[in-house]
């Protein structure tokens, strides 16, 4: 039996459809090891942010070989269950991501799980497997982050990679496919989708890829339409508001595409024309080697090195408001261009949209895209995680492990900068006057009425 969802469960990555907003409260503003905070839970490390049901949280990490599945009491933080599995493959990802970059989902009783190194999972309440579908291999250096949401009985996933992109529907009941759609032209992109006009009454499965927003009916798969533009290779997922969907994609080539001949004339050791991934190492280049090798031959020619210039320079680019009427009619209401995030997703919250990046925020009015604020957090750090908000206050996780708690508003401000001492690579989630925090070892639990701070004693790799 699947367990009703409450309206303020958080099922999906960034919750109610994607939106990073809770009606949750009261939520506090100062929190730490020993402040306000109900539990913590050591958790192998992973990228995926919880999934929350009325009495569980689910989580998803890589430990050595295996690919794990979590899930943890939300009253205590006790890891109820863990089952892992082996990976049947070894792909090149790069090193700032991994197969359980991707979030959870559940129905309220049975979570569906996906790792770019097998494919598709359901677990049952008590662990017990439920079914696999295996999917891949996959070519998307950067990791197929997309996360799994649920509409009408399906699990839909997207799968955009360097060639061969697709979105998959399957039934949640038991694994088998329901359909999938060749999504021709569409390169790597990282975002999840979100429903339209809203998921209690979705007519519409909206995809961000690069260069395109693409609308499918949610029941057979079919193309209702689709918008060209709006930038190349997205990280971040869409914020929907009513008929409005916002977008945001930066400009990989904002400062020019550099000729080929000069990355050549510097690194070309043996002459031969083209560039091995040994006489780039040391530099940019060979971080990203399995992105700019877009052939998978091993080296980076000329053709991939023009290929991919063409492939990311363009004009539309930046953060588009983008009016929808339930048809193929998209209108672009506004664009800005200015400290465009890279990977957190906007935040659009009580009129007011926040873009973050790293250590600037960027405060637009929805409406006319007119710029309220923009200012400095102060913490000098990455931010990878997307903002969430509830009880009028916004919260921000950054990279070196660190919450910052803003009073939300056109002249928002700073309440406060809470140091939790690890990496925060998740974006957070918020239930029932709770927030949830993942750092790269432990989860948290912070609500305003935590009394004394509970440690949870039994360990992820003890659970059962």
């Amino acid at each position: 039996m699947v367990a009703p969802l409450l309206a303020e469960d958080w099922n999906r990555f960034r919750g109610p459809n994607g939106t990073g907003v809770s009606t949750s409260g009261p939520l506090p503003v100062e929190m730490g090891p020993e402040i306000n905070r109900s539990w913590a839970t050591p958790v192998p490390f992973g990228r995926s942010s919880p999934a929350i049901t009325e009495d569980r949280l689910f989580l998803t990490a890589v430990e050595g070989e295996r690919l794990a599945t979590l899930a943890i009491d939300r009253m205590t933080g006790a890891v109820i269950w863990k089952r892992t599995m082996d990976r049947p493959r070894t792909e090149e990802i790069y090193p700032q991501t991994d197969s359980s970059t991707s979030s959870p989902v559940t129905d309220g009783s049975n979570v569906f799980v996906f790792f770019q190194e097998y494919g598709l999972i359901s677990y049952d309440a008590t662990g017990k497997e439920r079914w696999r579908f295996p999917l891949g291999p996959f070519r998307n250096f950067y990791g197929i982050s997309s996360s799994p949401v649920l509409v009408g009985g399906l699990v839909v996933m997207v799968c955009d990679q360097a060639e061969g992109s697709f979105l998959v529907a399957v039934e949640a009941t038991n694994g088998r496919e329901a359909w999938r759609r060749i999504r021709s032209g569409r390169l790597e992109a990282y975002s999840t989708p979100i429903l339209y006009p809203s998921d209690e009454a979705p007519t519409a499965v909206l995809v961000l890829g690069s260069r395109w927003i693409d609308a499918y009916e949610p029941a057979t798969g079919d193309l209702l339409w689709s918008l060209p533009g709006v930038g190349a290779g997205p990280i971040a997922s869409l914020a929907l508001v009513g008929d409005t969907v916002f977008t945001s994609a930066p400009n990989h080539a904002e400062n020019g595409w550099a000729e080929f001949s000069s990355l050549t004339s510097e690194h070309d050791a043996n002459g031969d024309g083209v560039l091995a991934k040994n006489e780039v190492e040391g530099v940019w280049l060979f971080n990203h080697f399995g992105w700019l090798d877009t052939d998978a031959d091993g080296s980076i020619s000329e053709a991939d090195w023009t290929n991919l210039g063409e492939q990311v320079s363009h004009d539309k680019w930046g953060v588009y408001a983008l009016r929808l009427d339930g048809t193929d009619t998209v209108n672009v209401s506004w664009n800005y261009r200015s400290n465009v995030p890279y990977i957190p997703t906007p935040l659009a919250y009580r009129g007011v949209l926040y873009l973050v990046k790293d250590d600037i925020l960027t405060a637009l009015d929805m409406e006319s895209g007119d710029l309220l604020k923009k200012g400095r957090l102060g913490s000098g750090a990455k931010v990878y995680a997307s903002p969430v908000a509830a009880d009028g206050k916004i919260f921000i996780a950054t990279l070196d492990g660190r919450i910052l708690v803003l009073e939300e508003g056109s002249d928002w401000t700073i309440l406060a900068t809470n140091e939790l001492g690890g990496e925060i690579w998740a974006s957070p989630a918020i239930a029932n006057g709770h927030l949830y925090v993942r750092t790269a070892t432990e989860l948290f639990d912070f609500s305003v009425s935590a009394s004394e701070p509970k440690d949870v004693a039994r360990t992820a790799s003890e659970a059962r």
